[in-house]
C-alpha cells in the first residue's frame, strides 16, 4: 500500500532557534544581575547606586538602562556590565560555598558533641577547638 500512513507520525523537530536579545535588553538583565536582591531597608534607587559604584557609570545612566530608556548601550558599558555582573555572581557563589561549609562544621561538631563556638573557655589557638572538662587527663605513666 504506497502512499500517505493511517497514523501520522508527529511532527518533525523544530531546529534550535537562537534567542536573540537586543543590547539593551541584556544591559537592563545585568543590572538586575548585578544589584541582586534588594537589601534590608533598601529601595530601588539606592540598589542602582550601588550598581553605579560596582560599574563605573553614573547613576543617571544606570537608573535609564533600569528603565529602558537608553537608547543604545555603547561597548565599554557592556563591557562593565558584563564583567560586573561576573563578579556578583563570583560573590554569590562564594558566600553560598562558605554557609554551606559552616552547615557542614555545625553538622560535625553536633555529631562529634564538641561545643558550640558560643561556649566559654580557653581556646586551642593551634586548633581551634576548646577542651571540655569531662575530657580526661593524659596518664603521665607512673
Amino acid at each position: 500500500m504506497l502512499g500517505k500512513s493511517p497514523e501520522p507520525l508527529g511532527k518533525s523537530p523544530k531546529p534550535r532557534e537562537a534567542v536573540v536579545m537586543t543590547a539593551r535588553a541584556e544591559a537592563r538583565t545585568l543590572v538586575e544581575a548585578i544589584a541582586g536582591p534588594l537589601r534590608l531597608g533598601e529601595n530601588v534607587k539606592g540598589a542602582l547606586s550601588r550598581v553605579a559604584r560596582a560599574t563605573g557609570l553614573n547613576d543617571r545612566r544606570v537608573r535609564g538602562i533600569w528603565h529602558n530608556e537608553a537608547r543604545s548601550i555603547r561597548s565599554d558599558e557592556m563591557d562593565r556590565l558584563r564583567k560586573a555582573a561576573r563578579d556578583a555572581r563570583a560573590t554569590e557563589q562564594a558566600r553560598d560555598e562558605f554557609r554551606a561549609v559552616l552547615t557542614k562544621l555545625t553538622a560535625c561538631d553536633a555529631a562529634l558533641g564538641l561545643p558550640g563556638p558560643d561556649v566559654a573557655g580557653p581556646a586551642d589557638p593551634g586548633l581551634g577547638l576548646r577542651p571540655r572538662g569531662d575530657d580526661r587527663a593524659v596518664d603521665q605513666g607512673s
